[in-house]
């Protein structure tokens, strides 16, 4: 099998941040390999496997109401690409937050991520979004 084409990885992308904005958890683990690793945000305990990371989603997704995300910047090199991102969204609490980031894929052949190393701060997010 041949690896994706930058045209292709920038669309595997494309599909993960649209799986954002639609909060879908079927969509956004659709993104994954089966064995696929999440560190989201860096330095936090990684998410093994594609249950590991729909359970993941699906727990952020729920704690949100809508969100609106883009890539600003994707540069590709090889089977990775490292992506600028900035977003808002509102929690089920009514509050708007904004993040801003990078996040760094790894692709298999088939276009699926098997790592994914997200850098955002969390903290003044998630502490929003618990008020």
């Amino acid at each position: 099998m041949m690896s994706p084409s930058p045209t292709q990885l920038r669309d595997a992308v494309d599909r993960y941040f649209a799986s954002w904005a639609s909060l879908d958890p079927s969509a956004y683990t659709a993104c994954f390999s089966e064995d696929a690793i999440v560190h989201d945000p860096y330095g936090a305990t990684p998410y093994y496997g594609a249950k590991a990371v729909r359970k993941f989603f699906s727990e952020v997704a729920h704690a949100l109401q809508e969100v609106t995300i883009d890539a600003e910047a994707v540069h590709v090199a090889a089977n990775r690409a490292a992506v600028v991102f900035r977003g808002t969204a509102i929690g089920m609490n009514g509050k708007p937050v904004q993040v801003d980031g990078i996040e760094v894929f790894e692709f298999n052949d088939a276009g699926r991520i098997t790592t994914l190393w997200a850098s955002w701060a969390s903290a003044a997010l998630l502490a929003k979004l618990r008020q």
